[in-house]
């Protein structure tokens, strides 16, 4: 939930200073720079934080590849954070004209895979360092996941919710290049 906040917030920040930059950024174009600001935030803190807020929540079964999996979702979250907020039209100069849309479907997968970690924590009746919220923020966390997954794959108009390049803040070169 305070994941949900903080790329909320992310969200609005972005479209309100593009709005006073004199830009024109979508709703789609805000859920993604609020997502990828997000995830700027959070990969960076599982360096800074590994082995008291991250390396905790991984489940005994993968206790011995706990810190590991907290470094490699954390470069995870950075890398998908980058691949979101790199231009279209950069983009398809390099001919990676889908890296954004992959992106987002790779973090989508990831966040798939990491809410083992935090129903783990509601289970075992855990807390996690900086998020002192009560046993009951953990028990209800897990069911944003689906929330997260769906803004992931929204924010880069993929299926289910696909739509032209141009319409998804990319270019008419990068919707041409797609299509």
């Amino acid at each position: 939930m305070s994941f949900l906040i903080l790329i909320s917030l992310a969200s609005g920040f972005s479209w309100t200073l593009a709005r006073l930059a004199g830009g024109a950024l979508d709703l789609r174009g805000a859920m993604r720079w609020g997502l990828a600001l997000g995830f700027l935030f959070t990969g960076c803190d599982h360096f800074l934080n590994a082995a008291t807020r991250y390396a905790p929540m991984i489940p005994d079964a993968l206790a011995d590849y706990a810190m590991a999996l907290v470094y490699f979702t954390g470069l995870a979250e950075i890398a998908g954070a980058i691949g979101l907020l790199l231009p279209g039209a950069l983009l398809a100069r390099l001919g990676l004209p889908g890296l954004r849309r992959q992106a987002g479907i790779w973090l989508a997968v990831m966040l798939v895979c990491v809410v083992a970690a935090n129903i783990n924590v509601a289970l075992k009746g855990q807390t996690v360092s900086g998020l002192e919220f009560g046993a009951w923020y953990f028990w209800i966390r897990p069911l944003f996941q689906p929330l997260f997954i769906a803004w992931a794959l929204y924010c880069v108009g993929a299926r289910p919710f696909a739509v032209p390049a141009e319409q998804a803040g990319g270019s008419a070169a990068e919707a041409r290049v797609q299509a």
